[in-house]
């Protein structure tokens, strides 16, 4: 799950710190986020994926919150965020989607041994402008944006949440929209249903000549939950479900607690001209025997599916999207990469 209300609230000014340091913090948090689409920073792979010449491609994925937070708020051991980039390169998936990558630290989390293009948004110089998202790809990123949520509640509002989406170049020039998705943590559940309407928003609008969607990430709500129904309703239902199997748990779910355990992360594949097919059922990672060994408050997603690329005529078009006209609709701009 999202940091929790008490791990921020350790951010926040103590007594006594001062009126000069609440202003500062104040005039921070009211002057960081940006509230309009903005560039995407692309660091490129060393060795690129080829892109393959086949009218089926298939792309192992994998999303992992990492709990990005320093270690004085989470308690975890030290060293994890190299233990989670080994166990990426042992994954060694195609596109993966890391949440919460909140610090220069947490961000080591994605593998430096040069095999994929890392994208994250631009401009994000402070804590508190933070999209905590970082989307690590094979296959070329040829463009990108970052969408920030309009309305977000504490402890959200103290950073920069979204969606990052990032356009990658498949067999024969042809483009797959990945989006990573980070929804609100805690508050009210219809601030975080007017998240879901943008980013069914976003994604219905992007016309990026793309074959396909991919969303996934922490959405932070369960399966039951009228977000989630919302989000089945519009994009379909998540790969795990596609594929026939049963949700499980993948947060909190080495916690002692009764009751403890949820299921908050998916991955939902949409076809636009493309029909994207889960090849088994996808499963969990990053799992440990205890608490104390686990490198995340979350367990992570990994997932296969095919994307048959042959041409179909009667697919070609606008997607159906299940759900009613979103009364929510994203703002346009130009979308292009920072290769710096």
């Amino acid at each position: 799950m999202a940091y929790t209300r008490h791990m921020l609230a350790n951010l926040l000014p103590q007594p006594g710190a001062g009126l000069v340091a609440a202003l500062a913090l104040v005039l921070c948090m009211s002057g960081c986020a940006s509230r309009g689409p903005s560039a995407v920073m692309v660091a490129p792979a060393a060795t690129p994926t080829p892109s393959l010449s086949a009218n089926t491609q298939k792309l192992k994925l994998v999303t992992y919150n990492i709990w990005g937070l320093p270690l004085w708020m989470t308690g975890a051991k030290p060293g994890r965020y190299a233990k989670i980039a080994r166990e990426l390169e042992r994954l060694d998936a195609d596109v993966v989607l890391l949440q919460e990558a909140w610090t220069s630290q947490a961000r080591k989390s994605a593998p430096a041994d040069g095999r994929w293009f890392i994208a994250r948004a631009a401009g994000q110089h402070t804590f508190f402008q933070q999209s905590g998202l970082v989307t690590l790809s094979k296959l070329p990123i040829i463009g990108g944006k970052f969408y920030p949520f309009s309305h977000a509640e504490f402890p959200d509002r103290l950073v920069n949440k979204g969606a990052l989406k990032v356009s990658v170049e498949l067999a024969g020039g042809r483009v797959l929209n990945i989006w990573n998705v980070h929804l609100q943590d805690g508050g009210s559940a219809e601030v975080r249903r007017s998240q879901v309407r943008q980013l069914i928003s976003w994604v219905q609008e992007a016309e990026d000549g793309q074959v396909a969607d991919v969303i996934g990430g922490d959405f932070n709500c369960t399966p039951e939950s009228a977000e989630y129904e919302e989000l089945a309703c519009w994009l379909g239902p998540s790969m795990l479900q596609a594929a026939g199997g049963l949700p499980f748990v993948t947060w909190d779910g080495l916690s002692a607690k009764p009751g403890a355990g949820r299921t908050l992360d998916y991955i939902f594949a949409r076809g636009r001209t493309a029909h994207p097919v889960p090849e088994a059922l996808p499963c969990v990672a990053f799992t440990a025997p205890t608490s104390a060994q686990r490198l995340s408050d979350h367990f992570g997603i990994e997932a296969e599916m095919n994307l048959n690329l042959a041409p179909n005529v009667t697919a070609i078009g606008r997607p159906h999207f299940y759900g009613p006209p979103s009364p929510v609709i994203a703002a346009r701009g130009n979308v292009y990469v920072d290769g710096q």
